[in-house]
């Protein structure tokens, strides 16, 4: 068998599976592939409220395991809701924010009392 024959064999062998309807998938991988996302995915409803509210936590508390212990901690001004769970929508986002507003504003309250304190 020649070069050239071989080629072609082995082009319509594979061919398909690469460029046509066939993949190399299991049920299983399919069925994965097929779930809608949700939470933090990205492609879910919630997943740019989400990435904002992380992104601002990260900027407050600067260390992601902070982070993450804040987010998923009921609060009492967010009436004891966890803030993952209040910014599910734009009003429960906002409480949320204003809140981590608060904090930092409490922060760099607190670090310039100790500093001028210092002087």
């Amino acid at each position: 068998m020649g070069t050239r024959s071989n080629k072609q064999r082995i082009y319509r062998l594979f061919h398909g599976r690469f460029h046509g309807k066939f993949y190399w998938r299991s049920a299983e991988d399919q069925a994965w592939l097929d779930l809608a996302p949700v939470g933090r995915e990205f492609g879910s409803p919630d997943y740019e409220r989400l990435e904002q509210l992380d992104g601002y936590a990260f900027d407050v508390f600067g260390d992601m395991v902070l982070v993450h212990e804040w987010l998923f901690h009921p609060h009492p001004s967010l009436d004891d809701m966890t803030p993952d769970a209040c910014a599910r929508t734009e009003a429960g986002l906002q409480k949320a924010l204003d809140l981590l507003a608060g904090l930092k504003r409490g922060a760099c309250t607190a670090v310039a009392n100790k500093s001028s304190n210092q002087e």
